[in-house]
């Protein structure tokens, strides 16, 4: 049995007293604990004493009933001596519960706890009974449950129980309340898998049951189902059936059934093959990039990636791309921010003449976009267009709106644009970063929001890793120290700040010619924060770079020992008796 350290700071008879407490916050932080608990008094009082002391909390709130779900599913099975069963009743109770998610983890572990009970006669006996009250529930959400729990069991129980379980699903299908049909509906795919002992005429009932629903959030679902199908013999046996089930959701009257086939096409192609999603659903995607609904254009260029491995490059050059060329200025942004994510994928299917010819101008088009979230999605996928054409021929294309995109609003976009820096770095080399472009990292280095700063000195670091420091010192890490003069503090931090980044890169030489002078002059900063940071970044550079640099180092933690500030001079003392 695992031993758990106590790391509360409490003692164990407290955290056990809290689980009687009146407060929800403590009786949350003792449940949390559960496994400290049982660990502490062993399994045989952990099942005597802790269990039952538990199934009396199942009246709880819904916040304690989901930590409690959550601190039984980790390793309570070992902490009650690997016994399983004693965990049935608790776990059966809370798939009566209101919280959903706490109904499925029950229902989840339920299946865990049988497949560790030593007995199959008795497994099956435990598991049947469980089911069978649990479907006869006057909580009607508890079916839910079954659902989840009857296909971890059909193959494992008689003839007569399969058929037991099989009119319970057959009937839960055809639930008069919605929410239990919505649920056989998302969790019959894990059924499907089990044919023939899940047989034809169960199957096909239930998909016809399902899809003649009114409730558009149960139809949906059937696409996992007939997805599962396709991977069984059932498959073989009634491919006509599979395929027209899968037209009929396609051609759905309701948006939210045709977004979920589209967002499962590549997942359709390959349990169908190559062949027949061709025949049979490739015009389907090219029909949604023209939907009306913009979810459904959107979801559509969203796909362009993954489908696009099913269609031969003259479909894509003939009945693709002359769709995606009309939605590339389409009116709803997420469609414009859909198609730059995946676009540019086409160009290695199609090659270099193609993408020159079709796809550059769809780059250029997007590039300009006036919604910034389309132009930063663009630039994460700009190595599957430069595979294809080369990084020269874009770069003078990209610097224009790298600029404009540098002075966003919005400090999200700022921090994405500095990533586009190092790729092409690394791709072309020092001749991108020309005077303009290093212009824009330093406004990033001096940025009036945090992150937009860190995000900078990361990339400062990058390109000092891939270009070396004789380029970093001609052309970056000058500008960078004088920051150290700038009235605004947190502008002078950054110059800590890389230095800290960047002290694997830099030797010995360097630090005491230029580092050491900015810690000692940085050091007698009027600022606290400055000086403190000073006594990081000086043991930082003691212990990884050692040799001549650790003695001058430690003269400048010694003017910091008599510091006005208490911190400080803690900080220094503390660092030169790690030294």
């Amino acid at each position: 049995m695992p031993k758990i350290e106590n790391t509360t700071g409490m003692p164990i008879n407290l955290i056990i007293d809290e689980l009687k407490s009146d407060d929800i916050r403590k009786r949350i932080h003792s449940v949390k604990n559960l496994d400290l608990i049982a660990s502490t008094i062993g399994p045989e009082r952990t099942k005597n004493e802790l269990i039952p002391f538990i199934q009396e909390l199942l009246d709880d709130d819904d916040e304690v009933l989901i930590e409690l779900v959550e601190s039984l599913s980790k390793n309570f099975i070992e902490l009650v001596g690997g016994q399983a069963q004693v965990l049935l009743p608790t776990f059966e109770a809370l798939c009566r519960v209101e919280d959903a998610s706490v109904r499925e983890k029950a229902a989840n572990q339920l299946k865990k706890c049988f497949t560790l009970l030593p007995d199959q006669k008795k497994t099956e006996e435990l598991s049947m009974g469980i089911i069978k009250r649990l479907n006869d529930s006057d909580y009607y959400l508890a079916k839910n449950a079954v659902v989840i729990l009857v296909p971890a069991i059909i193959n494992q129980v008689s003839q007569n129980n399969q058929n037991d379980l099989i009119n319970i699903i057959l009937k839960i299908s055809q639930d008069q309340i919605p929410q239990v049909r919505k649920f056989s509906s998302m969790y019959f795919q894990d059924l499907v898998k089990h044919f023939p002992i899940v047989n034809e005429a169960l199957i096909q009932n239930t998909l016809n049951s399902f899809i003649k629903d009114e409730q558009d959030f149960i139809r949906m679902y059937i696409v996992d189902a007939l997805i599962a199908s396709s991977k069984t013999a059932f498959f073989q046996k009634q491919q006509t059936f599979v395929l027209n089930m899968f037209k009929q959701l396609a051609e759905d009257q309701s948006w939210r059934v045709r977004y979920y086939f589209c967002d499962k096409l590549a997942d359709i192609g390959d349990s169908v093959g190559k062949d027949s999603y061709r025949k049979n659903f490739q015009n389907y995607h090219l029909k949604f990039l023209q939907d009306n609904e913009p979810e459904m254009k959107s979801i559509a260029a969203l796909k362009i990636e993954k489908v696009s491995s099913f269609m031969d490059s003259e479909e894509i050059m003939n009945k693709l791309i002359p769709l995606l060329k009309s939605i590339q200025q389409d009116q709803n942004p997420f469609v414009r921010n859909s198609l730059a994510s995946s676009v540019l994928s086409l160009s290695p299917i199609i090659g270099k003449k193609n993408s020159s010819e079709q796809i550059l101008p769809i780059f250029l088009t997007l590039l300009k976009d006036q919604d910034s979230e389309v132009r930063i999605t663009l630039f994460k996928k700009l190595s599957l267009i430069t595979s294809v054409l080369g990084v020269d021929s874009l770069s003078q294309s990209v610097i224009p709106a790298l600029t404009e995109l540098a002075q966003d609003k919005n400090w999200r976009i700022r921090a994405s644009t500095i990533e586009v820096l190092s790729f092409f770095a690394r791709a072309i080399g020092p001749e991108f970063l020309s005077d303009k472009v290093l212009k824009l990292l330093i406004d990033w280095l001096g940025d009036k929001v945090y992150a937009v700063r860190q995000t900078a000195i990361q990339q400062t670091g990058l390109l000092i890793q891939i270009l070396g420091i004789p380029w970093a010192d001609r052309n970056l890490l000058t500008k960078i120290w004088g920051f150290q003069s700038i009235q605004n503090y947190l502008q002078r931090l950054t110059v800590l700040f890389t230095i800290t980044q960047i002290a694997s890169s830099l030797n010995n030489e360097y630090i005491l010619k230029t580092i050491l002078p900015l810690l000692q002059q940085m050091s007698k900063d009027s600022v606290a924060n400055i000086r403190s940071n000073v006594c990081k970044t000086s043991i930082l550079l003691a212990k990884e770079k050692g040799g001549n640099v650790v003695e001058p180092l430690k003269k400048v933690l010694q003017s910091l020992c008599d510091d006005q500030d208490a911190e400080v001079k803690y900080q220094a003392k503390s660092a030169l008796e790690s030294l």
